[in-house]
């Protein structure tokens, strides 16, 4: 294989990953030859984007892009994020994030005792500038850039969060440079527990380097995940007719060379090349592991819909929430030739 040729397929890797133009990608690696398309980052770091691949949330509405990422920019020792604008068609997906993110401390009444802090504890605002919100995990060298609105919209949002937790019960964390004691202490209730999240810290952090997949690579319209464990749970769901080529997905991220270390086994199923069981619904299982059972499995549910399932409600929110339209034309491409005016009820639907 001729070094062009390589470059050519990291470059076309690193933009399915990542989400990222392929030239811009082909740039990237042109000026650091030797990096893999998605370099493997540091412990520290992987803590980080562990942490914030969870609290960014895959469950609460969707999304423009799965998870909310619109692009990455990874590193070894640092990770750009572009996120969407909206969380769901009546939110600000910036201002989620640092509600999420961010560490407080609840200082009304509290049956528990001290309870636990909001947000990441240990997470830290370095600073705003051009490039976005710079996060960083107190005392360590690991950092996330959260990009996408302007320097001034991060300053107004963090500004107007502040002032929102501090009229209120809660205390902010976020501007010291240490873990303070409250953080400190929560940690230490049960540190066997996030020592075995350090361990596994690598699968979510090379999901999140990696989420652009679930959009670029295959089409389903909506994309779920949750903690199980130490592992992840995914659920992907598609349109009546839309292919889930599901083993096109896998092998991006179980790649032999700049994957993630995984194996995939397939638990289940459903798929068929005709409709003759009536269009019914089809699910399909599979796992990915790194031979340590169930420990930081990622486990992914792949589930077509029934011929004639109404997606109506769905595509309206994808709409509203900035969704392409051509890749709307791929994942729902029988509602996204309605007319616009069919398509205005927000309530929640899978």
């Amino acid at each position: 294989m001729s070094h062009g040729n390589l470059l050519t397929q990291k470059a076309r890797y690193r933009s399915r990953c990542t989400g990222i133009g392929h030239q811009q990608s082909l740039h990237h690696l042109q000026a650091s030859p030797r990096q893999d398309p998605v370099p493997a980052p540091g412990r520290d770091q992987a803590r980080l984007e562990a942490a914030v691949f969870e609290r960014l949330g895959g469950t609460i509405d969707y999304c423009a892009h799965p998870a909310g990422v619109a692009r990455l920019h990874p590193d070894t020792g640092h990770l750009t994020v572009e996120l969407d604008p909206q969380l769901g068609p009546d939110h600000s997906l910036p201002e989620h994030a640092l509600q999420a993110l961010l560490p407080t401390r609840y200082t009304g009444p509290d049956q528990d005792g001290e309870g636990e802090p909001g947000g990441i504890s240990g997470m830290r605002v370095l600073n705003i500038d051009e490039h976005g919100l710079h996060l960083q995990l107190a005392s360590t060298e690991a950092r996330v850039t959260l990009a996408g609105p302007s320097a001034k919209t991060w300053r107004n949002l963090l500004a107007a969060h502040w002032t929102g937790y501090r009229s209120g019960l809660l205390v902010p964390l976020w501007d010291t440079s240490e873990l303070t004691p409250f953080e400190a202490d929560y940690l230490a209730k049960d540190h066997t527990w996030w020592d075995e999240c350090d361990e596994f810290a690598w699968v979510a952090s090379g999901l999140l380097r990696r989420i652009a997949v679930f959009h670029t690579v295959t089409t389903p319209y909506c994309v779920r995940y949750w903690r199980h464990g130490l592992g992840w749970q995914f659920e992907l769901l598609y349109q009546h007719g839309v292919p889930v080529n599901h083993d096109e997905l896998i092998a991006h991220l179980i790649h032999e060379r700049w994957g993630m270390g995984l194996k995939a086994s397939r638990d289940h199923c459903a798929c068929k090349p005709c409709d003759c069981d009536g269009g019914a619904e089809r699910n399909c299982w599979y796992t990915l592991d790194a031979g340590e059972g169930d420990l930081g499995a990622i486990g992914i549910h792949f589930r077509r819909n029934a011929v004639g399932r109404d997606l109506t409600r769905a595509y309206g929110r994808l709409v509203a929430a900035g969704a392409d339209p051509d890749w709307l034309a791929r994942a729902l491409p029988a509602h996204h030739r309605l007319p616009v005016a069919q398509h205005t009820d927000r309530s929640p639907t899978t």
